[in-house]
């Protein structure tokens, strides 16, 4: 998992609870830095560091640096909280996403129905190219209680070209505990190794499954245990 006190930007403006909380993130994961003061720069060192020693890899670096602009402009304007990716080799120049992961937050003024959100993830339209057949929408269980994971495929556009990919996709939505009930963790994750999706499904149940909630002073709620994540956030006055 990531090393402990790693500090990424995050945008001010994305939603997120009152109470703190905190996940591991595999260690073949890198985070994006997706606060606007300190993300250009963020994505120069990180260009630095991928094409040290690395033969051609000035010539990519313009298309990737607009791949890597993107994505976090994108990200923001979803209101994502955190945004990770796993770099790979694709077939154009730049192509350096393999998989992703995201955490978004959302506010339910009237409390979150599970039922409710099973039922509409069961039954809403197909996604591009996705096949309703292959949607999987689940109860899976979490140290702070019932949660949904939706699993499915779909085809979704390749930064900066006019194709799509086709993608296998995990979501995991966690109710936040009191005194952040209403608040819902949206942890998203994507793979292109559709055939390795099973394994893929796995790991990001442990990501899930990592989430912890703090209070003020960055304890852990209740269920308590051991502290674990590594990747977090803790309100300020």
């Amino acid at each position: 998992m990531t090393a402990p006190e790693q500090v990424v930007g995050v945008d001010p403006a994305a939603p997120r609870p009152s109470i703190g909380f905190r996940l591991d993130v595999p260690d073949e994961f890198t985070s994006l830095d997706l606060d606007p003061a300190t993300s250009d720069a963020s994505i120069e060192r990180l260009l630095d560091e991928r094409s040290a020693n690395v033969p051609g890899a000035a010539r990519q670096r313009a298309r990737a640096r607009q791949v890597l602009q993107r994505v976090v402009a994108e990200h923001r304007d979803a209101g994502v909280f955190l945004a990770a990716f796993l770099a790979a080799a694709g077939r154009s120049p730049g192509e350096m996403i393999g998989a992703s992961l995201t955490l978004a937050w959302k506010r339910f003024a009237g409390g979150i129905d599970l039922d409710g959100l099973e039922t509409f993830f069961r039954d809403d339209d197909p996604a591009p190219g996705e096949d309703p057949a292959l949607r999987e929408v689940t109860r899976v269980r979490h140290p702070y209680g019932e949660t949904v994971r939706v699993r499915n495929r779909q085809a979704v556009p390749v930064p900066l070209t006019s194709r799509r990919q086709e993608v296998a996709m995990v979501q995991h939505l966690v109710p936040a505990p009191a005194p952040a009930a209403g608040w819902l963790a949206v942890l998203t994750a994507s793979t292109p190794d559709v055939a390795g999706s099973a394994d893929f499904a796995e790991l990001i149940g442990r990501v899930a499954d990592s989430l912890e909630f703090l209070d003020a002073d960055g304890a852990v709620l209740p269920p308590p245990g051991p502290p674990t994540g590594t990747i977090g956030f803790v309100p300020t006055a």
